[in-house]
């Protein structure tokens, strides 16, 4: 970094200045650094409005039934294509407070991990929910034996009403391998500091939808479409719509929808495109569906934090 010194400086006042700067670098080189050695350098240079692109694309061709070409299939390696591993975690707790800040700390170290995706934490009383998506089965390994994770795992146990319990789905929208090219978004500033969460007032709702057997496929297609429209919303309050199927139910759905407050929220179930989704699936649902509003989103407490995040490699360069 080049340093601009005024003539009349005094070597003291020189001194100074370069420690100052040295002390900056340095400080600069450790958070960048951090994230240089758990995250594994990405070799897709495209810009995130390439990528945006790219994956409409190939919605749009899931949509019409055509395959991907030769050459989209070339632009990302298929061998390095892991499958993407999706764990909710419930849990009943006796203390809230307890529980909030010990997710919060292990939430903030989990999206640094290597193959991380996501990390959310949904609190309805004294429920909690975990969402957690990771790259393959080894990085789900990985994250047991870190130690956040097993600090988390001592400070909670004595909190639990009862024994946690897991349900495990797999992605459809977004795609495995739309899951496989974003990394968890950290908020970071331009001298590589991560940055203090902007207040927000998101909703999150989690829907579970169990459809007639013979009818996923035709599903799945309408509910893609209206997650595409959802996060086209002219009014943009939208943040998240993702589709998951149960690993142990091949006919139950969940879907995983965050909003950027309430308004949003009602304005969603009044589009005309919402409208017309459940007018055409309730004939292939099994039952009614059923849902929850959480009373509040523990993490991300920042509405960026939302969006799918750039590679390692992107968000190291614009940090530097």
């Amino acid at each position: 970094m080049a340093l601009l010194v005024s003539s009349s400086l005094s070597s003291s006042s020189l001194s100074i200045a370069i420690n100052r700067t040295n002390k900056f670098q340095i400080q600069n080189s450790i958070a960048i650094g951090r994230r240089r050695r758990r995250r594994r350098r990405r070799t897709d240079d495209r810009n995130s409005n390439q990528k945006r692109a790219i994956m409409m694309m190939k919605l749009q061709r899931m949509m019409s039934g055509t395959t991907t070409s030769t050459d989209e299939k070339n632009e990302t390696n298929s061998s390095d294509k892991k499958e993407i591993k999706i764990t909710f975690v419930d849990c009943s707790v006796k203390s809230v407070e307890i529980m909030r800040r010990e997710c919060k700390l292990n939430a903030k170290e989990s999206i640094m991990e290597l193959e991380n995706c996501r990390f959310d934490v949904f609190r309805s009383e004294n429920e909690f929910v975990l969402c957690e998506i990771y790259k393959g089965e080894e990085a789900v390994a990985e994250h047991k034996r870190e130690k956040h994770y097993r600090q988390w795992q001592k400070n909670v146990d004595a909190i639990m009403e009862k024994p946690r319990t897991k349900r495990t789905y797999e992605p459809i929208f977004p795609s495995n391998d739309d899951w496989n090219s974003v990394n968890t978004p950290l908020q970071i500033d331009e001298n590589g500091q991560v940055k203090e969460p902007e207040k927000s007032l998101a909703l999150a709702c989690h829907v579970t939808i169990k459809v007639v057997k013979g009818e996923e496929k035709k599903f799945e297609k309408l509910s893609v479409e209206n997650a595409i429209a959802s996060k086209l919303e002219e009014n943009g309050g939208c943040l998240r719509f993702d589709i998951l199927k149960s690993k142990d139910n091949e006919c139950e759905y969940l879907f995983l929808e965050v909003f950027k407050d309430r308004e949003a929220f009602d304005f969603h179930s009044k589009t005309r495109h919402s409208i017309n989704w459940k007018e055409k699936v309730k004939p292939i649902m099994a039952e009614d569906r059923t849902w929850v509003v959480f009373d509040e989103i523990v993490f991300p407490e920042d509405d960026e934090m939302w969006k799918d995040g750039e590679s390692c490699e992107d968000a190291c360069d614009m940090a530097w």
